[in-house]
Parts: structure tokens; C-alpha cells; sequence
């Protein structure tokens, strides 16, 4: 059913949560919640906690005469508790000549941590894409592949 805003009522606000799929409870609860208090409220304490990394590393990477550095964002839903369920946030950042891109996402709770790599090697002959995943156990997995490519 398309979105109505004259039906925006707690009659049709409940009509809709008891039509949802149970897989989809936890996701609609978490979003319930975080609207308890309004205006909306400080993100979690994860998602500060991963801002401040973020903010430190871009802090790391500026180079004198250079402007920014960086950014970072995402869009998740917490649950109760206010632990983050499901979504993502992620940053970019500079390490010398290497582009760095982390992500964070997560999924029923459960974080897995991205990091991209992209930095030219062999006198700009190739460009060098490398991931790193970790799993909430811990587990990681590096892949790395190299394009040849025309310098400019």
C-alpha cells in the first residue's frame, strides 16, 4: 500500500507494524525506538566510537597545504539497547599515497569489518586494489589484485 500522509495516524501506524513480516520486527522496533525521544538522539555509542576512529585516522592522513582529508557516514538501525542491527557506516582516508576505504556493516547484530585499498605501483604502471574482511569472530580474509594500466 502506497504512503498516504492524511492516514498518518497511530490507527494506521499499528495497522502496519501487525502486518509486518516477523523477520522485519526487530529492524521496525529499532527504528521505534530510536524515536522514543524527539528531537532525534545522539547516535550510539558505537557509532561515536567509530567516528572518533575515523576522525583520528583522518587527522593521521592530512598532509600540510591539503584540504580535507576524508569522510565518513552511514545509515543504520538500532535495536534495543540501542546496539546497532543492521545498515552500515564507513570512512575514507589517505596513508601516503594509498586511498583507504573502511566499512563497517552490520547484520542481525553481527559486525563485519571492509577495508579497501587502491594505490598505484611500478611507476604508475599498476593500480593496486586490496580488501580485508574480519568477521565477528575474528576471521580474516585479504585478497589483492593488480590491473595493468596506461599511465596518464
Amino acid at each position: 500500500m502506497a504512503y498516504n500522509p492524511a492516514m498518518s495516524d497511530r490507527k494506521r501506524l499499528h495497522e502496519l507494524v501487525d502486518s509486518l513480516p516477523e523477520a522485519a520486527l526487530a529492524v521496525a522496533q529499532g527504528g521505534l525506538e530510536h524515536f522514543q525521544v524527539w528531537p532525534p538522539q545522539q547516535p550510539p555509542l558505537q557509532v561515536r566510537a567509530l567516528q572518533e576512529q575515523h576522525r583520528e585516522r583522518m587527522r593521521r592522513s592530512m598532509r600540510p597545504g591539503t584540504v580535507g582529508g576524508g569522510g565518513s557516514g552511514g545509515s543504520y538501525w538500532t535495536g534495543p539497547g540501542g546496539r546497532i542491527e543492521y545498515g552500515s557506516y564507513g570512512g575514507h582516508h589517505w596513508e601516503d599515497d594509498t586511498a583507504v576505504t573502511v566499512t563497517h556493516r552490520f547484520h542481525a547484530g553481527h559486525e563485519v569489518v571492509i577495508e579497501e585499498r587502491l594505490r598505484l605501483a611500478n611507476e604508475g604502471k599498476r593500480l593496486i586494489y586490496t580488501h580485508e574482511v574480519t568477521g565477528p569472530d575474528g576471521t580474516t580474509d585479504r585478497q589483492e589484485v593488480a590491473f595493468t594500466i596506461e599511465p596518464k
